[in-house]
């Protein structure tokens, strides 16, 4: 019997919950030699998916859910990846993929401070 990684393992719980409709949307970040195994385990249970390539690195993220919040968030990423996505697109991934609320609020008010913060000293404020 083979022996998954710890990142394979939670996703194995996230699409339990989803079967269970725990959860609509689910972000995994998995490395790129069980992506593929996780895409096939997706494709058997008809459980909709897209992938991306993590930048500089031999990971993906894989997301998956009901289609219409997929469609919706591919719409939003395009091909960016999550790290170049402004504070509040940020924000609405997290909201979308039903993050703490407020996690969420405090991750935006640190990213919005230090982004105004950078662009003050770029410009000489």
């Amino acid at each position: 019997m083979r022996e998954y990684s710890v990142d394979y393992k939670v996703f194995l719980h996230h699409v339990y919950e989803y079967q269970k409709g725990v959860r609509r949307m689910i972000l995994c970040t998995l490395a790129i030699d069980e992506l593929h195994e996780a895409e096939a385990r997706l494709s058997r249970l008809s459980i909709p998916y897209f992938s991306q390539a993590v930048p500089k690195g031999h990971r993906a993220n894989l997301f998956f859910g009901s289609s219409e919040c997929l469609e919706a968030l591919s719409l939003f990423l395009g091909n960016r990846p999550l790290n170049t996505l402004s504070p509040e697109e940020d924000f609405i991934v997290g909201a979308m993929l039903g993050y703490d609320i407020c996690g969420q609020c405090q991750r935006y008010c640190k990213r919005k401070k230090t982004s105004i913060a950078s662009t003050c000293q770029a410009s000489a404020c």
